[in-house]
């Protein structure tokens, strides 16, 4: 059975529901609300460890801060409940945090602070408490369309590499992508020489991992709605570009091949006004999929061929304002399998999306007999939702 547990983040307040754990039956295209917690105010972003804590970002009444939450397991079953006790909160130690990530072995998080342009790095307890501060780095400087987004440093994400013990970010206001080995004895972020510069004015926001290709990075960009797909070069020791390709293709044009580097000059904006919101690849890393919102209100997937570059595969609309955020599952029915096919050797894929400005979730189904793209009639009304995370 297609059934699915997932978290929803959102920018309520703390006296009103503001995440909810809900369930995503695609066989029957319904959605249930198992329970919603309330306490935490503005928690748009979430994240998960493997001891079941809770993670978010989201405002106190003593500023912005990081939440820690656990479950009750005598009550997770209860439907309509409130069975998450926040176990530990602690300052963002900057200003608009807006994403967070942990790290494979549960001992570290980190945080990006969008507003002040920096990060926090944090230790973590065993039972998952948030402890301490441990590291951080608050960016300076002014971007190429200083006018406008790029007044300052805006960190827009944050994460841990799968396979390797580095964090990387994506600084939007400096067109960098900063890449650190973390030092796990000394809990310390060291600078590897391996930040990546992007085109001026590109706007860098969210970026995916491949485990078929560990050595690559796909950046999206907010402003030049781009993806940006960046390897490892190990003579030179840099990671080099070796592919962009827009996020809102069009396909009667180049395959969807984005304009030469040397043309991404702001306004990077699509000629629609389009901008990138979130970047996330199928779990068998075959497909990568981007949603953008603006000009198009759209998800958009594309092939990782074996050399790790990106074909574009379809379009589709979300079904909504502003797709902040969407995550895939995988059909585990077996409906779109085929033998003998590389395409349709895996399960197809059904996409949540967030429609922040629209307060609905909504649902695709990625076909990848032809690689095509569909709004299901599937939706579920929730105020202001920011993030999808899937409960494994």
């Amino acid at each position: 059975m297609n059934i699915f547990p997932f978290y929803i983040g959102t920018r309520g307040v703390a006296a009103k529901p503001s995440v909810y754990r809900c369930l995503a039956d695609f066989d029957c295209g319904t959605f249930t609300t198992l329970y919603s917690v309330k306490g935490l105010s503005s928690p748009t972003y979430l994240a998960a460890s493997e001891n079941d804590c809770l993670y978010a970002v989201g405002k106190s009444p003593d500023g912005d801060c990081v939440y820690a939450l656990r479950e009750s397991l005598s009550m997770a079953s209860a439907i309509g409940r409130d069975p998450m006790t926040i176990i530990s909160t602690l300052p963002s130690a900057g200003k608009g945090p807006t994403h967070l990530s942990v790290d494979s072995r549960g001992e570290f998080l980190v945080c990006a602070n969008y507003g002040s342009g920096g990060i926090s790095l944090y230790t973590l307890a065993p039972d998952g408490r948030i402890l301490a501060q441990c590291d951080s780095r608050q960016y300076a400087g002014v971007g190429f369309d200083a006018q406008d987004r790029q007044q300052g440093p805006h960190a827009h994400f944050a994460a841990f590499h799968p396979q390797r013990d580095e964090v990387l970010v994506c600084d939007l206001g400096l067109d960098m992508v900063y890449v650190y080995a973390l030092d796990r004895k000394e809990a310390r972020l060291k600078d590897t020489g391996r930040s990546i510069h992007l085109p001026n004015g590109a706007g860098p926001r969210h970026l995916a991992f491949s485990d078929a290709h560990p050595d690559f990075l796909y950046i999206l960009t907010e402003m030049a709605n781009t993806v940006f797909v960046y390897c490892y070069d190990q003579v030179q020791r840099q990671y080099e570009c070796v592919q962009t390709i827009s996020a809102v293709p069009d396909p009667t044009e180049q395959n969807g091949i984005a304009p030469s580097s040397g043309d991404l000059m702001v306004p990077l904006t699509a000629d629609n006004g389009s901008i990138g919101c979130a970047i996330r690849f199928s779990d068998d890393g075959a497909y990568l999929f981007v949603s953008s919102r603006l000009g198009y209100q759209s998800i958009t997937a594309y092939r990782c061929e074996s050399d790790g570059l990106l074909r574009f595969c379809s379009r589709c609309s979300c079904g909504g304002i502003t797709p902040r955020d969407f995550n895939v599952f995988a059909d585990v029915s077996g409906a779109g399998q085929q033998a003998g096919s590389d395409q349709t050797s895996h399960p197809d894929d059904y996409i949540l999306v967030a429609n922040q400005d629209s307060d609905l979730i909504t649902a695709l189904r990625f076909t990848r007999a032809d690689e095509s793209l569909a709004l299901l009639d599937m939706e579920m009304q929730v105020d202001k939702p920011t993030c999808i995370l899937p409960i494994l």
